[in-house]
């Protein structure tokens, strides 16, 4: 099979793997009536897929480099089908949560195994293949959310969950028998290998790692209830609301391959400081806009979270070696994902306790900050911080 059809192939699996683990936010309006709970509790169920997720995804990592990443993957893509099925079935919030976990635990057998592999098969314009390959995700955080609210609507939160389970196991069929099985680790080395190659890529580009983490940081609670503030603080319908909750994702269609060909051409650091910069100013505009053009700021936070997702793994991935590259993006997916999970419960009891509305404020005030950040480490203003993130 050619690279582009592989590309192809691995691109329909990301959109199958999000079909399902892209429903909580979207759906969480639903959720929440369904069982009852506070905004706490709330940020809690985030939280539980959120930190699975990332917790699993250094060790996962380091399993695909040693048994090879196809394997992986596709038991992975199994078991979200098959938690997605549960959680459509759960009748208490304990079992939400602990099919929340399996479906976060699951979910971290993909990104770094993926890029892994797609990295090894583009060596060159690599940043333009990652990104097409992170364009079908964002098709799937806006497609299936939409899609989810209709049904979730018209009968109850649980068909979505139920019926899209089919696309991931699918997808796993289909890469069990196309895709490559990876470089792997012979091993040799141990774990000092491990942690030296890990040590070496924080020193090129651990600064600039750690700011896209930050903003990431803000992001993951900003997200996470986005659809509740639309709901609560601005007065859209919940189905309304799920759908808007995929328009940033909708925006990622043309973002991550833009970041990806940009960063090729002028190099990955540029293009993500400049994509976070964006980040500030879409989220004030998002707090200040009427409902009528709520969906301007929401494409342009997509657009910026597209650039901040594909340049910060494509950055990650020039820096390391072919036998460790799972191993190393899982280690940043480790880092990055469960401190954004961490960040939903506690941005949710600041939710309860001031107002929905009042709290996505201040968050505007906190990504107008660290978009400053970038501004003056992107241009000659911030040469100092560019000289420790280079």
């Amino acid at each position: 099979m050619t690279r582009r059809a592989l590309l192809v192939a691995f691109s329909v699996a990301h959109f199958a793997h999000h079909v399902t683990n892209s429903l909580l936010s979207a759906l969480l309006p639903f959720i929440r009536d369904a069982f009852a709970l506070s905004y706490t509790d709330a940020g809690f169920a985030v939280t539980a897929y959120t930190i699975a997720s990332g917790v699993t995804n250094a060790p996962l990592g380091v399993l695909a480099d040693r048994i090879g990443a196809r394997r992986v993957i596709v038991w992975g893509l199994v078991l979200i089908g098959l938690s997605s099925v549960a959680i459509g079935l759960s009748s208490e919030y304990w079992q939400l949560l602990a099919f929340l976990v399996v479906m976060g635990i699951a979910s971290g057998t993909y990104h770094a195994p993926a890029s892994a592999l797609i990295a090894e098969m583009f060596s060159s314009r690599r940043g333009m293949a990652m990104g097409t390959h992170t364009t079908a995700g964002h098709l799937s955080f806006f497609a299936a959310p939409l899609v989810a609210g209709t049904l979730a609507a018209a009968g109850t939160w649980r068909t979505p969950y139920i019926a899209f389970a089919i696309a991931p196991i699918a997808c796993a069929v289909l890469l069990w028998r196309v895709a490559p099985m990876g470089t792997r680790s012979t091993g040799r080395h141990g774990w000092l290998a491990t942690v030296g190659d890990i040590g070496a890529v924080a020193r090129r580009v651990g600064a600039l790692v750690s700011l896209s983490i930050l903003f990431q940081i803000v992001l993951s609670a900003a997200m996470a209830f986005l659809s509740l503030y639309l709901v609560d603080a601005r007065g859209i319908s919940p189905g309304v609301a799920a759908a808007l909750f995929g328009v940033p994702q909708l925006a990622g269609l043309v973002g991550a391959p833009m970041a990806g060909t940009l960063s090729d051409r002028f190099g990955r650091r540029i293009v993500l400081l400049l994509g976070l910069a964006l980040m500030g100013p879409a989220a004030w505009a998002l707090t200040a806009v009427p409902n009528e053009l709520v969906f301007l700021p929401l494409l342009l936070i997509g657009v910026s979270l597209s650039i901040r997702a594909t340049t910060t793994e494509v950055l990650i991935v020039d820096n390391t070696p072919p036998e460790r590259r799972s191993t190393v993006l899982g280690t940043y997916y480790l880092v990055n994902q469960p401190v954004g999970g961490i960040a939903a419960p506690i941005f949710g009891g600041i939710a309860g306790a001031i107002g929905i509305g009042v709290a996505y404020s201040w968050l505007a005030v906190a990504f107008l900050v660290l978009s400053a950040i970038a501004l003056l480490a992107a241009f000659p203003t911030g040469r100092a911080l560019r000289r420790a993130a280079s």
